[in-house]
């Protein structure tokens, strides 16, 4: 048993005792009314909240996206490179977006762990505008992240055009503010206390899962997307 909470389209919130798959209720996985598929075909409806609609949260233009671009199922995980608990998920997730096509992987840079895991957010979020972005997230999750120094060499062993990175840094350093900011905005909104947290579907699950819980996880996700269709 544990408590699965709605979010109503009022953007209040309730918590009914529900019934859920085990794997669902270990992951302590809320179900999301205002992104499930039937409550919000893409733009936001009477009172939900404009940063909690579907497309905020899955087609922010800032946030680099792995996977199939065109994918039916979503998946946005906030995240930050010097977690732990990221890191160790990082494999597992590059293992599910290659076994699975249908997934569109979206990026929610969400630096916690202090001026060290900003400046890596910024320099990942900078580098995909060059491409670069996929390698620059493996480099970055492998580096033991402990200053500005440790990133850049993240970056340089990614491959990225290091000058064009410092250019893009500096001349679209508001750009980079504000996905930080929206990325901030919707996690303190969906009441996230820590990284790695993901919405996958309709779910929202905070914290780490096993490969096994992962996989069942979007299994169950991809059924109900299904069964209601955006």
């Amino acid at each position: 048993m544990t408590q699965t909470t709605r979010l109503q389209e009022t953007g209040a919130a309730e918590a009914p005792a529900l019934q859920r798959r085990g794997v669902l209720a270990s992951a302590g996985t809320i179900l999301l009314g205002g992104i499930a598929a039937q409550a919000l075909p893409g733009a936001a409806r009477a009172g939900t909240p404009p940063s909690l609609t579907r497309r905020a949260i899955f087609f922010d233009p800032g946030a680099p996206v792995l996977g199939n671009p065109k994918g039916t199922l979503p998946i946005a995980e906030f995240f930050d490179y010097r977690c732990p608990y990221c890191r160790g998920m990082h494999p597992m997730l590059q293992r599910l977006i290659a076994k699975n096509p249908d997934i569109r992987y979206v990026a929610k840079q969400w630096p916690i762990f202090g001026g060290p895991s900003v400046i890596a957010a910024r320099v990942a979020l900078a580098a995909n505008w060059q491409g670069r972005f996929s390698a620059i997230n493996d480099a970055l999750f492998k580096t033991h992240i402990v200053d500005e120094a440790s990133v850049m060499q993240a970056a340089r062993q990614s491959g990225a055009d290091m000058a064009r990175l410092a250019h893009d840094m500096k001349a679209r350093a508001k750009d980079l503010d504000a996905t930080l900011a929206v990325a901030d905005l919707q996690a303190h909104a969906l009441g996230l206390h820590g990284t790695p947290s993901f919405i996958i579907g309709s779910y929202l699950v905070p914290g780490a899962l096993s490969e096994k819980d992962l996989a069942a996880v979007v299994k169950d996700a991809r059924a109900k997307l299904a069964r209601n269709p955006a």
